[in-house]
């Protein structure tokens, strides 16, 4: 009879010389029955779990015994050929109907033999039970690490794991941690960081994945292929990236159907959940913002888990991406409705859509570039005004007093605790002086050293703190910045849209017919000085991005005193 050969093992961990070893007992047992070993058809799977279908040797096993190949299979146990007792049941009965034999070496037992199908069944279960076994031992030593503060298998971009604890020889004789511990990698967080910032700033996914690939910024896994969408998404959602590490919220079931595996979230009461603050990366500001805007922009979409179609809630996808700087932040004076681009021709026109559906009387368009120019000139000729550029300077300067208020008192009690140092670790030399020195004492010593050295570091950082001296940056500084915003605004799209309508708020578009000439739009809107002089997007940090004195402005929230809102008329 024609025999194939069939073996595997299941873990990096075992020898890769178990394959010669279950091959050799077939062999033997196929000299003893007298089969006659096909040497093309030995097929092994390493490294690969029994619970697995989709393993290239067994494959290509079923494969050839579909075209038949040969008579008889022969594996050291059953258990090579699946774990999992449904899958080896399939696997057998497949062979079954190609008129294939099934004989297992160890277990002494032949798929041919009517008084072995019971054994089969039994070895099945046993299999299976062992499999489930392993899972539940695995699982049990990994949540123990997790308690002992160690991470096991939790690799994510923008950490990196090290070891940490007594190395120790394992059986094989290679070197063992006592656990591995997270810490974060400068380079890749500096990547998270950005793209948080860039997708707060108002960049959709295409174009941070774009930005990233253009960049040839590297990532970790599939270089060659470069950033997609779905991976920065992911790195969005990450709850580490603020420091929360949830481990075992989800487990994998194989589906019995297809042999994929999908993800199940766990009960909450089985998860594992550790704060840390030391493997924060994003902070709490930004990472709610991040949090709000995808709230938003899901809501632009139709359907979702459980929905299909559109929600009456559902907001429109140029509110959150729009294609030009007044996209989705005009509205009509008449009827309330949103004046949208209505023709592209000649750069197009801004116009009425609940006209264009028949639902309004105001029928009037204007040139988009037109708007544009003329909204930009008007806020451009309110920033001029010399009551705004003093009111920002005074919020800048109660500010940074604010910041700075309570390094005195903070410098005062570190004082304190430095002289108690120094006078501590004078009395330890004096003992050691006079020969009454310990081991215990000499160890004190040392660390009472370090706490000195650390305190004197920490105070003169304080005390350089203390003698900064707020320089509010001079007019003609905050001129040439407004000078260059029509460019800055015009080059960054999307996101300097987005500015806008945070600054200028709802601009209402209302349909005048002057006495004489044309019919025209007033449009009014409300101007918040103080968000739009902060630095433009994109320019956050380096030396593009202006004095140190400008980032404490963006801390502020972006909304005036009431009293400095106002309304801006201009004819458009």
């Amino acid at each position: 009879m024609r025999a194939a050969i069939y073996a595997r093992y299941s873990s990096e961990n075992q020898r890769p010389e178990s394959i010669e070893d279950q091959i050799g007992a077939c062999r033997r047992l196929a000299g003893e029955r007298g089969f006659r070993v096909l040497e093309d058809h030995i097929y092994a799977d390493q490294a690969q779990s029994g619970a697995r279908r989709d393993r290239e040797g067994l494959g290509a096993l079923v494969a050839a015994a579909q075209n038949e190949q040969f008579d008889v299979v022969l594996v050291d146990d059953l258990s090579r050929l699946a774990r999992d007792n449904y899958l080896m049941l399939s696997v057998m009965a497949e062979l079954h109907f190609e008129g294939v034999r099934v004989i297992s070496v160890a277990d002494g037992l032949d798929s041919d033999d009517e008084e072995a199908t019971l054994g089969i069944q039994i070895r099945g279960i046993f299999n299976e039970l062992q499999l489930r076994d392993l899972k539940k031992k695995t699982l049990r030593g990994q949540r123990g690490q997790k308690e002992r503060g160690f991470s096991v298998g939790e690799r994510t971009f923008g950490f990196k794991s090290v070891p940490v604890g007594t190395i120790q020889m394992d059986k094989k004789g290679r070197p063992r941690p006592e656990g591995y511990k997270m810490e974060i990698e400068p380079r890749e967080a500096a990547v998270v960081l950005r793209t948080f910032k860039a997708y707060a700033d108002g960049l959709s996914l295409t174009r941070i994945v774009r930005m990233l690939n253009e960049e040839k910024v590297p990532g970790r896994m599939r270089a060659a292929k470069g950033w997609s969408p779905a991976t920065v998404s992911r790195i969005l959602d990450n709850e580490k990236y603020v420091g929360r590490w949830v481990w075992n919220k989800t487990e994998s079931r194989r589906d019995p159907r297809t042999g994929r595996r999908r993800r199940f979230t766990k009960p909450e009461s089985e998860w594992v959940v550790q704060e840390d603050e030391a493997l924060r990366i994003v902070p709490p500001a930004l990472w709610d913002q991040v949090r709000s805007r995808r709230q938003e922009v899901r809501r632009s979409w139709p359907g979702g888990k459980g929905r299909r179609g559109f929600s009456r809630d559902q907001g429109g996808r140029e509110r959150h991406f729009p294609t030009h700087l007044l996209s989705g932040s005009m509205l009509c004076g008449k009827c309330g409705a949103t004046i949208a681009q209505v023709s592209g021709r000649a750069g197009g026109y801004y116009g009425c859509l609940g006209a264009a559906k028949g639902a309004c009387e105001n029928k009037m368009l204007v040139r988009r570039k037109l708007a544009e120019t003329v909204i930009l000139k008007a806020v451009r000729e309110q920033l001029d005004q010399a009551e705004h550029i003093r009111y920002l300077l005074e919020r800048v300067e109660a500010e940074v007093a604010a910041l700075y208020a309570h390094i005195p008192e903070t410098v005062r009690t570190k004082e304190a605790e430095l002289d108690a140092e120094e006078r501590r670790l004078a009395n330890f030399v004096d003992f050691i002086g006079e020969g009454r020195g310990s081991q215990a004492l000499g160890k004190a010593l040392i660390e009472t050293e370090r706490r000195v050295e650390a305190l004197r570091e920490e105070l003169d950082e304080l005390r350089r703190g203390s003698e900064k001296v707020f320089q509010a940056p001079p007019v003609e500084w905050i001129e040439e910045r407004l000078t260059g915003m029509e460019k800055v605004l015009e080059r960054r799209t999307e996101r300097s849209a987005l500015l806008l309508r945070a600054l200028l708020g709802k601009i209402e578009l209302e349909p005048t017919k002057g006495e004489i000439g044309r019919p025209y739009y007033v449009a009014q809107t409300s101007l918040d000085t103080l968000s739009l002089l902060a630095p433009p997007p994109g320019q956050d940090d380096g030396p593009e991005g202006g004095s140190n004195s400008l980032r404490w402005w963006r801390r502020r929230e972006s909304n005036p005193r009431p009293d400095r809102v106002q309304r801006t008329r201009l004819r458009v």
